[in-house]
């Protein structure tokens, strides 16, 4: 049967049922609300949509990796927790809950329950719960009048507001126990780093010494060029003076010993990378076109081949200090050459993994109290800092790329000059892709860093969403409050929606352009907190 003739039967269905409905209702003059007959018009169709949206995020998790699937997956959650706080606490104070749709713009997929309609829709950057009569505008029926939003008290309208801020403070708190429970150093207050010695590996970087060497996540490390096992910050001085030495690795793995041989990287000093247009400082080289290394070269050969090159253009091939990837970087210009003791310093590739006993139940549930008020207090008093300097920062990262546009080589001269005047990425404002970015390196390491990633992510918008503006839960607080107040003497006042659209215009429209030029930010100059 075809998609149209399905769709006529069931426009026809539907009219026949309301026609019996209205004469078995007759003088109550009130309807149940019926299925659409875009519901029910093609479950197949809603079928294949749903399965298409399911093999592109496994796609996503091929190609992009399994850290960008877990990300999106967690703020998706978090955008159907924050509804189900709407949806659960106006369905426990009566009112009528119509829609539940994770998504905006069109429709994937969708099912009815009783009175409510649940759903997917394809662009998913937020939900909604639709409660109806939620303002004067809103048409109900008769019969659901009652249960509407507008005609409830202003209690039971604090609730339901507020429930979705505090479904992010309640995620927090969760989140936070969770990671006391199986790691208490976020409680630490001393330098892992500078005093303990009891670390193993935690990541080993692609394309590194470590990697060269067989080291992996987990292993021990015993001795490192006969230096026995030492602080973390004590071996990052040491591997910084072996850079493209040849080096002997001891490490544990399952309780036994192992010996390996690699050859200590190079990573560009902020001076080395001055003199070669294009790299920046933490660079790490891997092939220069037409030299011939047997692997990555040393600054050595690179400024022996390069002193008869000087000003000509080259295709470097690099490890990006901001993603970790390599890439290379056409028409790189060797400019000036200096002592490599000055030019690079050693890499190993490894971070370290310091352990520390997890809390009992009674103590995290206490310490993540006590954090959980912290991070909202902290978060409260940087919300003016964000909408400031976050705001004008984010503007002026893509003045500064237009700028650059028409007199730099090439954008990675720009990233250089962002990091000599130190461009801090702490003031600008990050996109959804932005904090799924960030969240997909978190993922490699470990569990707890994407639970502290999301505990500040849910913080932040818990109490964004609590800002006095519409269309945020804070705006429908004031509206609610303002109607609340007016309302004396018996009389029951209620705001003009229609009057209040302008100014929710004007909100979206500028959430929607910071939004916009965010994204642009993040794809053109990803964040970088390290």
């Amino acid at each position: 049967m075809s998609e149209c003739s399905h769709t006529g039967e069931a426009v026809a269905r539907a009219a026949r049922e309301r026609s019996e409905q209205e004469r078995e209702t007759g003088a109550r003059g009130s309807l149940k609300p019926l299925m659409s007959p875009r519901l029910s018009a093609s479950p197949l169709g809603d079928h294949t949509r749903l399965a298409v949206l399911v093999a592109l995020l496994v796609l996503l998790g091929v190609f992009a990796g399994a850290g960008w699937l877990v990300i999106i997956l967690s703020l998706v959650a978090m955008l159907f927790l924050h509804e189900l706080g709407h949806y659960l606490m106006a369905r426990w104070t009566g009112m009528k809950v119509s829609e539940f749709f994770i998504g905006f713009g069109p429709r994937l997929w969708s099912f009815r329950r009783g009175e409510t309609e649940y759903g997917v829709k394809a662009i998913w950057v937020g939900a909604y719960v639709r409660i109806v009569g939620m303002n004067n505008r809103d048409e109900v029926e008769p019969g659901d009048e009652p249960r509407s939003f507008r005609q409830q008290s202003y209690p039971r309208k604090m609730l339901v507001l507020t429930a979705g801020s505090a479904m992010h403070f309640v995620i927090v708190l969760v989140l936070l126990f969770a990671v006391l429970l199986g790691d208490g150093t976020i409680l630490s207050g001393r330098s892992d780093a500078d005093e303990t010695q009891n670390w193993v590996l935690a990541t080993v970087s692609t394309d590194s010494a470590a990697s060269a060497a067989g080291l992996q996540p987990g292993d021990e490390l015993i001795s490192v060029a006969g230096v026995g096992r030492t602080t973390f910050t004590d071996f990052s001085h040491l591997v910084r003076k072996l850079a493209g030495s040849e080096v002997e690795v001891v490490y544990l793995r399952d309780g036994v010993v192992h010996t390996a041989s690699t050859r200590v990287g190079e990573r560009l000093t902020a001076a080395g990378a001055a003199g070669i247009v294009g790299l920046i400082e933490g660079d790490r080289i891997l092939a220069v076109e037409g030299l011939e290394s047997g692997g990555a070269p040393t600054y050595v050969q690179v400024a022996a081949y390069g002193r008869d090159r000087i000003g000509e253009p080259l295709d470097i091939t690099i490890v990006d200090t901001r993603t970790g990837r390599p890439a290379v970087v056409e028409g790189a210009i060797i400019t000036d050459l200096i002592s490599p003791s000055a030019a690079v310093r050693g890499f190993f590739g490894v971070s370290a993994d310091y352990r520390a006993d997890g809390l009992g139940v009674v103590k995290a549930a206490g310490e993540s109290v006590r954090l959980s008020a912290l991070i909202v207090r902290d978060v409260v008093f940087a919300i003016p800092t964000i909408v400031t300097d976050g705001f004008g920062g984010t503007l002026d990262g893509l003045q500064d790329d237009d700028q650059a546009a028409g007199g730099a080589p090439m954008a990675r001269e720009l990233e250089l000059r962002r990091l000599d005047r130190s461009h801090p990425d702490e003031n600008r404002i990050l996109s959804i892709y932005g904090v799924a970015r960030i969240g997909a390196e978190a993922v490699s390491d470990g569990a707890t860093e994407v639970l502290l990633l999301l505990v500040y992510v849910n913080a932040f918008i818990g109490v964004f969403n609590l800002l006095p503006l519409l269309p945020l839960d804070g705006g429908h607080v004031v509206v609610a409050t303002y109607e609340r107040i007016r309302s004396f003497g018996g009389r029951t006042h209620r705001v003009d929606a229609a009057r209040l659209l302008p100014l929710t215009y004007a909100v979206v429209a500028l959430l929607l352009l910071v939004g916009g030029v965010a994204l642009v930010r993040d794809i053109l100059d990803p964040v970088s907190f390290g």
